[in-house]
């Protein structure tokens, strides 16, 4: 089923509770942190990637805040329809690949690592940390 964000909505938040994986169809999201009452711009993602990769094969919490950019079309691909599916050696190493990814996101949120020549990262406006702050704090 297509789900369709509006610019500055928030599709996941940082901490929950979600094993289901995304395929981006159709726009622009924002992969971002919140650090006290500033918003850490991870990285940009569009068409033809996923998101929610990590939790869909550890069961964690979401690792960071995604925020639709433009109007975004995204497939959801639920955990439960898929895994019995695959093969077991499939699971472990894409386990072993989110324990190694959550591990260097740690390092990334903490630290003012950039990618070089990349506009991923670039600082949000005032403005732009503002709404989508009042976004991640609605109910």
């Amino acid at each position: 089923m297509d789900l369709i964000f509006e610019p500055n909505e928030i599709i996941c938040r940082e901490g929950d509770v979600s094993s289901d994986m995304y395929f981006i169809k159709e726009g622009h999201l924002l992969i971002c942190v919140v650090q006290g009452t500033q918003v850490k711009a991870l990285g940009r993602i569009e068409a033809g990637e996923f998101i929610g990769e990590l939790s869909f094969f550890d069961q964690q919490p979401r690792a960071s805040t995604i925020v639709a950019l433009e109007r975004s079309v995204i497939i959801q691909i639920s955990r439960e329809d898929v895994i019995e599916h695959l093969p077991f050696w499939f699971i472990e190493v894409g386990k072993n690949l989110t324990k190694k990814i959550r591990d260097m996101d740690k390092i990334v949120q903490t630290s003012n690592f950039k990618k070089i020549g990349s506009e991923d990262q670039k600082l949000l406006t005032m403005d732009e940390q503002r709404i989508i702050l009042a976004n991640i704090n609605k109910l």
